[in-house]
This record gives structure tokens, sequence and C-alpha cells, in this order.
């Protein structure tokens, strides 16, 4: 008895309808596999990919994905390749082996490092695509931004962009790799492109000096993890030219001030730069303009000294408040208490909430 209804029931699944577009998705995976066995890959491809339309059943789009990519990669069609893994990656993630698909990605834009690129097609073998190592790169490392794959990509994306001329998306990569994976060979190189990159954005000309400082801090930084590096007199000699980069800059704002008789602003900065940067060209520069400042004020006969800045220390006004009590000042109250009393209340002494005043 049960052998019969478990023959009706397999019957009656047999027997159920299949949709159109299931049954087209099945035509065209099985006309895939016909192609991709009698080794036209690119048609095997086409196949496979009508059917990942056609199909309904998110397995069997993974699949035809699977196949499709398989067949580029016969095809060495590996930028079409690297667009089924990125379907799958972003679309089917419990249904692939996600590092084997992210790797293949990393090994993809290797390929197109090393000067692959897509032909058109296959008769016209000499008509090239255009380089997308860094689209690749990008997705890649976007994917799996920690694998064991992704601090050579950073290095090797940042340089790309450094040739590019976009220097802060290069200075981004560098960082990230340094920060992401420390002890690296390729975050010491990261590290090293990182302090040229700051060298040249400093060189140009930053406004507040914040590159140059962000250079210093690099060389600093990498002369304390490998102060044995055959590169480290490259560094010593690099953060030299930072400081002689920022005594020129503190120079010419004191040249600024000197110039519209803001004698004692301009003395501050010479000041500084003769006592922060004594072994740089503008050293002499400020002696100078110092000496020509008092030079000034003897032709009319005056003394000039340097304004002597004071400082005290004041108290906080009274001032007029409803909160008697500020979170966060010592106490074990959370919440501010309110002082429905009104009046002044002094900063400056902190008062104490007890249980009998509330």
């Amino acid at each position: 008895m049960r052998l019969k209804f478990l023959f009706l029931l397999l019957a009656g699944l047999a027997a159920l309808p299949v949709s159109a577009d299931d049954k087209a998705a099945l035509d065209a995976f099985a006309a895939g596999r016909e192609q991709e066995n009698q080794r036209n890959f690119l048609s095997a491809a086409d196949f496979y990919l009508e059917a990942q339309v056609q199909a309904d059943d998110p397995v069997q789009k993974a699949n035809a994905l699977i196949s499709a990519a398989r067949a580029f990669r016969k095809a060495r069609k590996y930028g079409d390749e690297f667009d089924c893994l990125q379907k799958l990656a972003q679309g089917h993630v419990t249904r692939i082996n996600y590092y084997e698909v992210v790797k293949r990605q990393f090994e993809i834009g290797d390929k197109f490092h090393a000067g692959h690129r897509d032909y058109y097609r296959s008769w016209l073998p000499f008509i090239k695509k255009d380089d997308r190592t860094i689209e690749i790169y990008e997705a890649a490392i976007k994917n799996a931004p920690c694998g064991p794959e992704a601090p050579e990509a950073m290095l090797r994306l940042g340089r790309l962009y450094l040739n590019d001329g976009k220097v802060d998306q290069a200075i981004r990569h560098f960082s990230e790799a340094i920060k992401l994976h420390p002890g690296t060979e390729a975050a010491r190189y990261a590290a090293l492109e990182l302090s040229n990159a700051l060298l040249t954005l400093a060189k140009r000309g930053d406004g507040d000096g914040s590159n140059a400082q962000l250079a210093l801090e690099a060389f600093d930084t990498f002369l304390a993890k490998h102060p044995d590096d055959p590169q480290t007199d490259w560094i010593k000699r690099s953060r030299e030219e930072i400081y002689g980069i920022i005594a020129a800059r503190l120079c010419d704002i004191g040249k600024f001030y000197s110039k519209n008789k803001k004698y004692d602003v301009a003395q501050r900065y010479f000041t500084t730069v003769i006592r922060d940067y004594p072994s740089t060209k503008s050293t002499a520069e400020a002696e100078n303009e110092l000496a020509a400042i008092n030079e000034e004020f003897r032709a009319n006969g005056q003394e000039w000294t340097p304004e002597k800045r004071v400082f005290r220390e004041e108290a906080f006004p009274a001032e007029h408040s409803d909160t008697l009590h500020v979170p966060g000042s010592g106490s074990r109250w959370l919440l501010p208490i309110k002082d429905t009393r009104g009046g002044l209340v002094d900063r400056n002494k902190e008062e104490v909430i007890t249980d009998d005043m509330l």
C-alpha cells in the first residue's frame, strides 16, 4: 500500500507543469553545455547568460552564472568572466564559495595589471577593449578588504592612481594597506609610497601646511618601524626637505606681516623658523628680516622691542541659567536638574546635590 502511494505521489510530481521561463532556461543551459563540449566557448557563455536571465530559481541562476564564468575563462575573456563573478559575489553569497570567487577576481585584476586586454571579437583579435585594472581591483578590494591578496592589490592600485595624477585616491589606498595589513611587505612599500605622495603634495603647496605635517608623521613612523631599511637615507633626506618647505612657508607669512607693519606678529614667525628649523635656508632669511625690522626702527630714532604677551586667568562670569546640575560634572546624577528658583548660577563653584535638597 505504501509503495503504491509513493508511486502515485512521484507520478503526480512528474506530471506538474514546468513554467515557460524555467523550460527556456533549461533549454538554454543544455545548449550552452553542448556548445562548451564543442569548444565554442563564447557561444556557450551566451547560452548560459540567457539561461540566467530566463531562470526563476535562484540556484539555477547561480549555476548559469558559474558556467558562464567558466566559459569566458576558457575563451580568455577575463573581463566578462569578472562580470559574472561580481554578480555571484553580490547576489548569490550563500550559494557560492565566496573566498574562491573573490580570489579569482584578484587573479583577473593581476592579469589586467600585467597587460591583458579583452578583445572585441574572436575574428578581430588585434582590437582590444579598455584597461579595467582599476575597476577590477576596486571591486575585489571592496569584496574582501582583509583578504590575503588585498595588500598587494591596494599597493598596485595606489600606484596606478599616482600615475593618473589622482594623489588623494592613491594616499587612501596606501593608508588602507598600512592600516589593514601591518607587517606585510606590501605595507612597507605602501609606507614609502605614502611618504613620497605626501612629499609631492607638500611641494605643490597646501595652504595650511597639513600635507607637510602628514609627510613628517609618515617619515617618522617609517623610521620607527624600519630603522635598518635601505630606504632610510632617502627618508631622512626627504624629511629635511619637508623641514625646508615648512620653514619657507613660515618665513613667507612673516614677510607678509612685516610688509604690512605688523612687526610683532612677523617676529613670532621669524623666531619660530630660527628656533625650530635652524638647518634650513630660510633661517638666514628670517635673521635678515629681523635685522631689517630693527634697522628701520633705528633709522627713525626708535628702539624696537618685541611685544610681551601677558596672560591672566579669569573666572567664568555669573550667568542666568535654569540648570542646577550638568551631567558629567562628577556627581552621580545622569540627567540635568532644573532650578525653579531662578537667579544667578556661579559656574566657578561645583554644586553638590543632596537628598534633602530634592
